[in-house]
């Protein structure tokens, strides 16, 4: 299944180069993210620009729990990718100048702050500046 969702976003990566539907910048992933979570279709390209942020969420939300305990994230198992792009939204909202990064960075980083993995002893970098649990020593 994994490998499912790999090959899905890398699909959707060629498809929105093809088509200029790119999430290069965090501000790419707010618009495309919006329109997802408003579910507001007007035309094919804000549809395929829906689909590229529930492709990136996706992948955000299956790599982040398997990053470096510094930079990872572990988002619920039965998360849904509308209450992650929600997520990313709020994170942007309160972060204005995270815009110009790399929006797949961001989403991680947004999780990250909404859902720190457990025994994760780094600091949040949001704006929740949320304290991690110790790690436990056996």
């Amino acid at each position: 299944m994994r490998g499912h969702v790999v090959v899905a976003g890398l699909i959707l990566l060629v498809i929105g180069k093809a088509s200029a539907t790119v999430v290069d910048k965090a501000t790419d992933a707010q618009k495309s993210c919006e329109l997802l979570v408003q579910n507001s279709f007007r035309n094919q390209d804000e549809a395929r620009s829906a689909g590229v942020c529930e492709g990136m969420i996706e992948t955000a939300m299956l790599f982040s729990p398997n990053l470096p305990a510094n930079v990872r994230a572990c988002p619920p198992a039965q998360g849904s990718t509308l209450q992650s792009a929600k997520v990313l939204l709020r994170y942007l909202d309160n972060n204005p100048d995270r815009a110009n990064e790399p929006g797949i960075t961001v989403a991680i980083e947004a999780f990250r702050d909404s859902w720190p993995c457990r025994g994760d002893d780094a600091q949040s970098t949001g704006t929740g500046s949320k304290k991690r649990a110790p790690k436990k020593s056996n």
